[in-house]
């Protein structure tokens, strides 16, 4: 009898790892989707300032912008 309490026991903990081990990869899966989308928010950011700024006289633009959000 002992030996299958000991079984049960090990599956137990093995199950339970397991579901550990997908709860964490979840997490670490959509910490990565929040980096992804700052990400792509700072490359569009850029891509309007660069736009808005593409044939310019650059020295009229010095000083007269300032992004201010975070």
């Amino acid at each position: 009898m002992s030996d299958i309490a000991a079984i049960a026991s090990g599956y137990t903990q093995i199950k339970q790892q397991q579901v550990q081990e997908q709860a964490e990869l979840a997490v670490l899966k959509k910490s990565m989707d929040i980096a992804q989308q700052g990400a792509l928010q700072l490359l569009e950011g850029l891509t309007q300032t660069s736009v808005a700024t593409t044939g310019a006289n650059p020295s009229d633009n010095v000083g007269s912008m300032i992004d201010v959000r975070a």
